[in-house]
């Protein structure tokens, strides 16, 4: 099975009532393609939500999302990246969510040197690093973090020299 990563952008707010609504179409689909959800973490102003899955390929999460007319913005297998020795633990009340985009791609050498600059500032900043979904081809990034406020992320990132598409607050979505 592979970790497989939804995101979505809406024109506006996401409610409760439209959750419910695309979940009871798009869960039988999934289902039916051997795919199992994780979780999601949902903006605070509810425009925009990351959804992580558990299934064969993308491609499956695609067609379960197509076939029930719900709307995606990108669906791509992902990596997970998490601290040694530390599981992950959210704070919903300092939950944020960094989304960064690559479209040269970057090296694993890259992304130690870039998590070396950005750990040494985070510890500095009260910013505990969760985990980081990278797409396999290296050209996405979601990381979960908790933090005072998005524009402390945004500083550390900028000092180390890291362009991040945004920073977001973040509420968590379970089954």
């Amino acid at each position: 099975m592979s970790l497989i990563t939804v995101k979505t952008t809406a024109d506006r707010p996401i409610t409760a009532e439209m959750l419910n609504d695309d979940g009871a179409r798009v869960f039988p689909c999934l289902e039916a393609r051997n795919a199992r959800w994780q979780y999601s973490l949902l903006s605070s102003d509810r425009d925009r939500m990351i959804c992580t899955f558990e299934a064969p390929d993308s491609e499956s999460v695609r067609q379960a999302y197509r076939q029930a007319n719900v709307g995606f913005s990108k669906i791509w297998t992902a990596q997970v990246i998490e601290p040694e020795g530390v599981p992950p633990v959210w704070n919903e009340p300092i939950l944020k969510v960094l989304e960064g985009s690559y479209p040269n791609g970057f090296t694993d050498e890259d992304w130690k040197e870039a998590h070396r600059l950005i750990l040494s500032c985070d510890r500095d900043r009260d910013i505990e690093w969760v985990r980081s979904y990278v797409s396999l081809d290296k050209t996405r990034v979601v990381c979960e973090l908790n933090a005072p406020d998005a524009e402390v992320i945004r500083e550390v990132y900028r000092q180390a020299g890291i362009l991040c598409d945004r920073v977001w607050s973040a509420e968590v979505l379970t089954p």
